[in-house]
């Protein structure tokens, strides 16, 4: 079934976001183009999952009301507690994984069970790309695999850009890196082998400073894991999703090869 897309009104903000599938919620806060894929498929076979589009991101409106990370996850939090009462597992991609960082230290009741595909908090590697087509190619460890999909428009980019630049993302956040701590839900973070835009010491500063903290490594896959190992990151994303429980004292580091 198609989601269905939908509308909250939060801080003066008219969020989309898609809907699809019953059960517990799962909410994921996902990079433009990647909002309907076959992640979002499998997680609603099992879940009611809820995508939504952060102000100033896709097709929204330039968003020039958030003045930091923190601002916009707290619309992010005001928009799931306006949507569902219940307790989310909360999914967040690339840029999408630094607002989840925020909106779990914003409203640490409202998540069960965090997740952060290929965050970007700890000490990015890479100076911010010049165009979308640049930025396109430096999310894919294989050219070939930059090839099958389309980039976001330049228009987009550039709107996109211009908040990530104000909000701080793109350098290293010290003060989210000093309240990880603080984090207590069981918390999955999810890592391309390959990832040219990520830190190498991400994995290991992630572990050591939130409490309950998972590790994944998906080999032979770059910063768009859900475009070059898609199985690996479905499977990785929807058992940790459905037995967190079980992870509570894993704390474990797992290479996930072919």
């Amino acid at each position: 079934m198609a989601p269905k897309e939908k509308q909250v009104e939060v801080d003066g903000f008219s969020i989309r976001y898609w809907e699809a599938g019953q059960g517990r919620p799962v909410v994921t806060l996902d990079s433009t183009g990647w909002r309907q894929t076959a992640l979002h498929d499998a997680l609603a076979t099992s879940y009611q999952v809820v995508s939504l589009e952060l102000p100033g991101t896709g097709d929204s409106p330039a968003n020039t009301t958030s003045q930091s990370m923190k601002d916009l996850a707290a619309t992010a939090a005001k928009a799931v507690s306006a949507i569902t009462s219940e307790k989310i597992t909360l999914i967040g991609t690339s840029f999408g994984a630094s607002v989840a960082l925020w909106q779990t230290f914003a409203a640490p009741e409202q998540t069960e069970a965090l997740i952060l595909v290929s965050p970007l908090v700890i000490g990015p590697e890479t100076a911010p790309a010049a165009d979308s087509q640049e930025a396109h190619r430096s999310m894919f460890a294989h050219p070939e695999n930059a090839g099958k999909y389309t980039p976001v428009s330049q228009e987009v980019f550039a709107k996109e850009q211009a908040l990530a630049d104000r909000l701080g993302y793109g350098v290293h956040d010290a003060q989210a890196e000093s309240q990880m701590g603080d984090i207590h839900c069981p918390t999955l973070a999810v890592f391309g082998a390959k990832d040219r835009l990520v830190s190498p010491e991400s994995a290991r500063v992630y572990r050591e400073k939130i409490p309950n903290c998972n590790i994944a490594i998906v080999y032979d896959a770059g910063h768009c894991i859900i475009g070059e190992r898609p199985e690996a990151l479905i499977n990785s994303v929807t058992d940790y999703a459905e037995h967190w429980e079980t992870f509570i004292v894993g704390h474990s580091t797992t290479l996930i090869n072919p």
